[in-house]
């Protein structure tokens, strides 16, 4: 409820509190206040407070994906406990209830990111099944440190038929000096207005769009509408490759706030009739390219195993593959993993390792 924003406010600006929720205090009333009640009118989100003893204790929200969806199978899960209610069983009350809520809701899997060093949490999630699928190194950086973020997940309900993928070669990485010997007939920019009949061509080809949770038909209303939500000052970018006049691709990433000085992929979609893996290399060596120019961290991407094109072109520009999401997207009648990547290579110290041990 728009009143739980006092006690959202204390935990949002709680040290310890803030430190494994990665957010940056000190945050105001009016911006919790204005974020709650964004979430009550217009989100599918769902959340569930505890209380103990009459009196808020946390709170858990289960972010519910778009129901026209590749990946609308799928939920989010976050998690947050007032610090003077810890150890009093205020997390694994509210772990039942997003669970319940979940499965209610008809999703097959439960999803959620967790930091490096935050052992109270991860032991809770371990306690109700879920596992660390894929890492990214130095996600996030808190208290002077780097911190590795894991993926962990958690099947609700069989996830079959599952698309059974045979492995492909290892690609050999590839010479210095590659991409200035791309083919000079694809080139990237950013979107323009006139571009909108190209990027909704692009948007209804069944084939092309497999590498995102994008489901054509999109009316070109539609399009518009996603194309005048990029903003630089909000950090959402998109990178469009053409030969010539036609529009053979596009990279849609974000740059979150502090403290992730990090870009992500949101969507990359790749004419499946042009060229898609030169696209991609395209594609992919510019997002390198602007990382590097704006003195960006690190790149993330998430992208179907079935998307060989892209996952290549991945490979050769020496992303590395950290693990999978299992059984992420629906594609063509089969529950397809979503592989986790990464740019630069990441560190292999014991103990960012230490996870993936345990879980073994």
């Amino acid at each position: 409820m728009i009143e739980d924003k006092e006690w959202l406010v204390e935990a949002a600006n709680d040290p310890e509190v803030a430190k494994y929720a990665i957010s940056v205090y000190p945050i105001t009333e009016h911006e919790i206040e204005e974020s709650l009640k964004k979430e009550l009118e217009e989100s599918r989100d769902r959340s569930i407070v505890a209380e103990l003893d009459g009196e808020p204790a946390g709170s858990v929200t289960v972010w519910l994906r778009d129901g026209c969806g590749r990946d609308r199978h799928i939920a989010w899960l976050g998690i947050h406990i007032r610090r003077k209610h810890w150890g009093k069983g205020v997390g694994s009350g509210l772990m039942s209830e997003a669970i319940r809520l979940a499965q209610q809701s008809g999703c097959r899997r439960l999803m959620l990111g967790t930091t490096e060093g935050n052992e109270r949490a991860i032991n809770l999630y371990r306690k109700f099944g879920f596992k660390a699928e894929a890492s990214e190194d130095a996600e996030v950086y808190i208290e002077g440190t780097w911190r590795r973020n894991y993926i962990m997940g958690l099947t609700l309900i069989p996830c079959k038929p599952k698309a059974n993928l045979k492995p492909n070669p290892q690609t050999s990485k590839p010479k210095a000096g590659l991409h200035s010997a791309l083919d000079q007939s694809i080139s990237t920019r950013q979107l323009m207005n006139r571009d909108i009949d190209e990027l909704n061509r692009l948007q209804n080809c069944s084939e092309s769009t497999k590498s995102s949770h994008r489901i054509p038909p999109i009316t070109k209303e539609e399009t518009k509408s996603w194309y005048e939500t990029l903003n630089t000052g909000k950090g959402k970018y998109c990178l469009a490759a053409f030969k010539d006049r036609m529009m053979v691709g596009y990279l849609e990433f974000k740059c979150h706030p502090l403290p992730f000085p990090s870009l992500k992929f949101e969507e990359i979609v790749v004419d499946a009739n042009q060229e898609p893996k030169k696209t991609a290399d395209t594609l992919i060596s510019s997002i390198v390219e602007f990382m590097r120019k704006y003195w960006y961290q690190r790149i993330f991407a998430y992208v179907p195993d079935t998307s060989t094109a892209i996952t290549e072109a991945l490979a050769e520009n020496r992303f590395s593959k950290t693990g999978a999401m299992k059984c992420y997207y629906y594609i063509d009648g089969y529950y397809v993993d979503s592989g986790v990547y990464e740019y630069p290579e990441p560190s292999t110290s014991r103990r960012q390792r230490k996870i993936r041990k345990n879980e073994s």
